[in-house]
C-alpha cells in the first residue's frame, strides 16, 4: 500500500498537532448552534462575536466541516448493546423491538442517506509560524529568519544527549497545552457554542476520516500513540524529558489505495471486513470568491447543510496577515497596474477592460482595510465531495456549484491537483498549492456562519421521528442530561421534559410513545392518566405483554378506599399535614385569617401525632372538639367545616381521598415496569372555568390529583437510583392551581436528576409553565390554539417572538412539534411511531379503521376531481 512517507504531522498529544513544519496546532469541536427560527437582530449576534473573534486573532486558523452519515443501524446496535448490559424484565422484548425497528428503518432511503454536520477548528498556536509572518518587508523578514535560526540552536534538543532535533519538550508541550486551555474559552465566546478540546483518539481520527471509503470503516483507537518518551541529558547534568514523534504510526492511519482515476477524480479502495470498497472522490476549490460578505445572507455553510442531500466536506486554511502587510500588498499590487498602464500609453494603446476592473477593486480593498484596520485573511476554500461512481459524483459536483453560485463563489477542480487539495484537509498540513489563494477581511469568515447547525437530538438511545427538513432521524436518551459524560456538552441537566400544544395535535401520543420507548429500553414507567384514554392498555401493547402492565382504575374496587388519603401517599407526616392543610383549606374554602383556617390547622396538627392518621380521623376530631369551642363565632365556623366535610364524604370519588380510622385499604404500590393510575369518574374543571364556580365533585378531582402527585414522589424515592424512572403529569396545570401540588412536581423537576427520574409535563397551553420552564430539560411544542400562547412559547425556547414564527409554531400539522433538546438546538419534527401497531394503541381519537379509509378515499377523489 502506498503512503506519504513525509505525513505532515509530527505527532499528536491531546488536541495539539505538531507539523513537520514546526507548526502547532489545537483542534477543537465546536457543538454549534441553531441558527433557524432567529430574526435578523438575532443573526447579528452571532456574526458580531465571530468578527469580533476575527479581528483581535493573530494566529492562523484551520476550519473544517465534516459531514458524517446519520447511522442508523449503528445507533440501534449501540442501544441492543446498552440494553444487553441491563437487567430488567423486558430486556428480551426490548432487544427484539431494537432488532426489529433496525430492519424497518435500514430498508427505507430517507434514513439511510441523511448527515450529521461537525464543526471543527484548529488554531496554529506559535505565532513564529504563521504563514504570512514574512510576508512584506524583505529585510525585516531576513531578519527574522535568521532571529529563528538562533533561538532553535539554542532549545535543548540541539544540545542534550540522547534528544533529536524533531524532539518536543514536555515543558513545551505543557505550556502549549496550557495556552490551548486558555483559547478554549475564547473561542467558546465567539462561536455562541460550547467548545470543546479534543482527545487525543479524536485527532487521530480527523487525521484518519479523510481515508475512509464508507461511513463506518473508521473508528477511534483507544489508546493509540503517535510517539515515545525520551530523555536527554546536556553537559551540565541536566535532564529533559521530551517526546519523539513516530512517523509509522501515522502509516497505519493512511489504510487506503489512493489513484487518480482522471485528473479531476481520486479512487479511495480498502478492504472492510472481507470486501472491497471503494469511493470516488473530486475536490473543489473556490477560484472566485468577493472579499467581503454582507449579513444577514451569506450563510453558505448553513446553507449546504439544509440543502443538499449528499455530503460535503469543507476545509478552509485562513492564514493570518496584518493590517499593514494587507496595505502594502495592495499598495504594490496598485503600483503594478499602474506601471502597466503607462506602458501601455508609451505605446499609445490602453489597458484592457479586465485589468482596469481589477485594479478598481484592489484601490477599494486597499481603502477598505486602511479604513477599518481590519486584518486580512489568505484562504483556501476547498470542498470534497464523494460518490460510490463516478456518474454520480459528476451530478453531486455540478449540484454543489450551482449552490455555491448562490453566494458568489465560483468552484473549479484543478487539473491533476486532486492529491494536494486532498492533504489540506488533513491537520497541521501546509497548502501544496497556492495558486487559488483568496484575500478576504474578516467579514467573509464571519458570515459564512461556522458552527451553524441544523442537528438535533442525541443520536443515541430511541428513535422518535424525523426532522421536517431533509428527514433526518431523530434519536433521543431521555436519562442522559444527568449522566455527566465527558464529551456529552448538554447546557441543561434537568431531566424534566415539556410537552404542550392544543387537543388533538399530538401531545399525549408523544407522551405514550416517550413512555412507551423508555419502558423498553429499560426504564420504569408511572403514568397518572386523569382522562381515563388507556384503559385498553391493560390488553397488553405491542412487544409488551400485559402481564408487565398495571391500569389501576382507583375507585373500581372497595378496597381503594382510603388509598389517596394524603396521610397514606405522602413520603413523611410533615408533608402530608402540609398537603392535607391545603387540599382541605382549598375544599372548604378557607383562607389564612379565617377563624376556620386556624381550626383545620388545629385539628391536622392533632391528627398528625395519631397512630394511624387520617382525613376521616380529622373529621372525627372536629365533631369532639365541637362542644368544648368557647365562642360562637368559633362554633359555627366549627359546624361549618364538620358539614363541609361530610357532604364532601358523601361522594362516591371522596371515598379515595377521606380514609378512616382502623380501614383496610389496599396500598398504592408499583409492581410492573408500566403502571398507568386512573381514577374512576375523575370530573376536572376546564382550564378556563370561572374557580369560583367550581362544582364539588371538580373540586375533590383536583384534590385527588394532588395526592397522587405525593404519591409520585414517594415512588420517585422508593425505586432504585440506578434505573431511570417517567413520571408523566397529564393535564398537570389542575395539580399546580394548588401551591402544595405544584411543589410537589417543583421537587420532581428539581430533584429528578439525583433520583434519575423524568417529570414529564403536559399541558395544553404555554402560560401553564411560568417560570417552570428554567428547570425543563427537552421541551416539546405541538401546535397552540392562540397568538399570545405561541409568543410565550417562542420565549420559553429563546427564540424570536417575531410574527413568523408564531404563525409557524400555530400552524404545525397534527403530528409535527417543535423540539428544543439539552444542547439547546431546535428544530421542527415530525413524530413517527414506525409501526401501525404501535401508533393504533396510543390513537386517542374516535375514527375507526373504516372511517379513516373512506375519508382517505375521499380526499383523494377531491383531489383527482373524480
Amino acid at each position: 500500500m502506498k503512503v506519504f512517507t513525509d505525513f505532515p504531522v509530527r505527532h499528536i498529544e491531546g488536541n495539539l498537532a505538531f507539523g513537520r513544519d514546526g507548526s502547532v496546532w489545537a483542534y477543537y469541536q465546536v457543538e454549534g448552534f441553531g441558527y433557524d427560527f432567529r430574526d435578523t437582530m438575532q443573526k447579528i449576534h452571532p456574526y458580531n462575536r465571530q468578527l469580533s473573534f476575527y479581528v483581535e486573532n493573530v494566529h492562523d486558523l484551520h476550519f473544517l466541516m465534516i459531514p458524517s452519515l446519520t447511522d442508523v443501524s449503528g445507533i440501534i446496535d449501540e442501544t441492543i448493546e446498552e440494553i444487553s448490559r441491563k437487567d430488567y424484565a423486558l430486556k428480551e422484548n426490548g432487544i427484539r423491538y431494537f432488532q426489529s425497528l433496525k430492519r424497518t428503518l435500514a430498508a427505507q432511503r430517507s434514513s439511510r442517506e441523511t448527515n450529521e454536520y461537525h464543526s471543527y477548528i484548529g488554531v496554529q498556536l506559535d505565532p513564529r509560524k504563521n504563514e504570512m509572518r514574512k510576508i512584506g518587508n524583505l529585510g525585516l523578514a531576513a531578519v527574522t529568519t535568521l532571529k529563528d535560526l538562533v533561538a532553535g540552536f539554542t532549545s535543548p534538543v540541539y544540545r542534550a544527549v540522547g534528544l533529536e532535533p524533531n524532539d518536543i519538550l514536555k515543558r513545551d508541550i505543557e505550556q502549549w497545552r496550557r495556552q490551548a486551555d486558555g483559547l478554549r474559552e475564547t473561542l467558546g465566546q465567539s462561536m455562541s457554542s460550547l467548545v470543546r478540546a479534543l482527545t487525543k483518539e479524536e485527532t487521530v481520527f480527523l487525521i484518519e476520516q479523510n481515508f475512509s471509503v464508507t461511513h463506518n470503516d473508521t473508528r477511534l483507537r483507544k489508546g493509540y500513540e503517535t510517539g515515545m518518551d525520551v530523555n536527554g541529558i546536556e553537559d551540565s547534568g541536566r535532564v529533559h524529558e521530551a517526546r519523539r514523534g513516530n512517523s509509522k504510526a501515522f502509516y497505519e492511519l493512511q489504510n487506503a489505495e489512493i489513484e487518480e482515476y482522471d485528473q479531476k477524480t481520486l479512487k479511495l479502495y480498502k478492504m472492510v471486513g472481507e470486501e472491497i470498497e471503494e469511493n470516488y472522490v473530486q475536490y473543489l476549490v473556490a477560484d472566485k470568491i468577493s472579499p467581503r460578505s454582507l449579513h444577514p445572507g451569506s450563510e453558505w455553510m448553513l446553507h449546504l447543510q439544509n440543502r443538499l442531500r449528499f455530503p460535503v466536506s469543507v476545509s478552509i486554511k485562513a492564514s493570518f496577515m496584518r493590517n499593514d502587510q494587507i496595505i502594502k500588498q495592495l499598495s504594490d499590487v496598485r503600483l503594478a497596474y499602474e506601471d502597466q498602464r503607462i506602458e501601455a500609453a508609451k505605446g499609445g494603446s490602453e489597458v484592457d477592460l479586465k485589468v482596469s476592473k481589477s485594479e478598481s477593486g484592489a484601490i477599494q480593498m486597499e481603502a477598505r482595510f486602511q479604513e477599518t484596520g481590519y486584518p486580512a485573511y489568505v484562504c483556501s476554500f476547498v470542498f470534497k465531495v464523494t460518490a460510490k461512481d463516478p456518474d454520480e459524483l459528476r451530478v453531486r459536483v455540478d449540484e454543489l456549484k450551482r449552490e455555491m453560485n448562490q453566494f458568489g463563489m465560483h468552484l473549479l477542480s484543478p487539473y491533476g491537483e486532486m492529491i494536494s487539495y486532498f492533504m489540506e484537509f488533513i491537520p497541521t498540513s501546509p497548502r501544496y498549492n497556492a495558486d487559488y489563494l483568496q484575500y478576504v477581511e474578516p467579514t467573509k469568515l464571519a458570515g459564512m456562519m461556522f458552527a451553524a447547525t441544523t442537528n438535533i437530538g442525541d443520536n443515541r438511545g430511541f428513535y422518535i421521528g424525523q426532522t421536517l427538513k431533509l428527514n433526518r432521524p431523530v434519536f433521543i436518551k431521555p436519562d442522559l442530561a444527568a449522566k455527566a459524560f465527558e464529551g456529552v456538552q448538554n447546557v441543561v441537566d434537568s431531566l424534566a421534559v415539556m410537552i404542550a400544544g392544543m387537543t388533538g395535535k399530538g401531545k399525549s401520543f408523544l407522551i405514550n410513545l416517550f413512555a412507551y420507548l423508555s419502558v423498553l429500553s429499560g426504564s420504569l414507567a408511572l403514568i397518572v392518566d386523569p382522562k381515563g384514554d388507556r384503559k385498553r392498555w391493560a390488553e397488553g401493547l405491542p412487544f409488551i405483554p400485559p402481564e408487565f402492565i398495571s391500569v389501576w382504575t382507583l375507585g373500581a374496587d372497595e378496597r381503594d378506599a382510603g388509598c389517596l388519603d394524603p396521610f397514606r401517599t405522602s413520603v413523611s407526616t410533615s408533608e402530608a399535614k402540609d398537603i392535607a392543610m391545603d387540599i382541605l383549606s382549598f375544599l372548604c374554602d378557607k383562607h389564612l385569617g379565617d377563624v376556620g383556617f386556624t381550626q383545620l390547622s388545629e385539628a391536622i396538627e392533632h391528627e398528625g401525632e395519631q397512630d394511624d392518621p387520617c382525613l376521616g380521623g380529622l373529621r372525627d376530631y372536629l365533631k369532639a372538639r365541637l362542644p368544648q369551642e368557647t365562642t360562637d363565632r368559633r362554633r359555627e365556623s366549627c359546624m361549618e367545616l364538620i358539614e363541609t366535610l361530610e357532604t364532601l364524604g358523601r361522594l362516591q370519588i371522596s371515598r379515595l381521598l377521606f380514609g378512616e380510622k382502623g380501614q383496610r385499604y389496599r396500598v398504592l404500590e408499583v409492581s410492573k415496569p408500566l403502571q398507568v393510575l386512573m381514577v374512576q369518574n375523575l370530573q376536572l374543571p376546564k382550564n378556563d372555568k370561572d374557580r369560583g364556580k367550581i362544582r364539588p365533585i371538580e373540586k375533590i378531582s383536583e384534590a385527588i390529583l394532588i395526592s397522587i402527585a405525593a404519591f409520585t414522589k414517594q415512588y420517585m424515592f422508593n425505586q432504585d437510583r440506578h434505573i431511570h424512572k417517567i413520571v408523566v403529569q397529564d393535564e398537570a396545570k389542575t395539580v399546580e392551581r394548588s401551591a402544595e401540588g405544584k411543589a410537589q412536581l417543583d421537587f420532581i423537576t428539581r430533584m429528578g436528576r439525583h433520583y434519575n427520574t423524568t417529570l414529564m409535563k403536559g399541558t395544553q397551553n404555554a402560560s401553564d409553565y411560568d417560570e417552570d420552564v428554567a428547570n425543563m430539560g427537552m421541551k416539546f411544542s405541538f401546535a397552540l390554539k392562540k397568538y399570545d400562547e405561541s409568543l410565550e412559547m417562542l420565549r420559553y425556547f429563546n427564540l424570536p417572538d417575531t410574527p413568523a414564527n408564531a404563525e409557524y409554531l400555530n400552524s404545525l400539522d397534527r403530528g409535527t412539534a417543535l423540539f428544543q433538546d439539552i444542547y439547546g438546538r431546535t428544530a421542527a419534527i415530525r413524530i413517527h411511531p414506525v409501526y401501525k401497531e404501535i401508533e393504533e394503541a396510543f390513537d386517542s381519537s374516535t375514527a375507526t379503521e373504516e372511517e379513516r379509509t373512506y375519508e382517505r378515499q375521499r380526499q383523494e377523489r377531491i383531489r383527482t376531481g373524480v
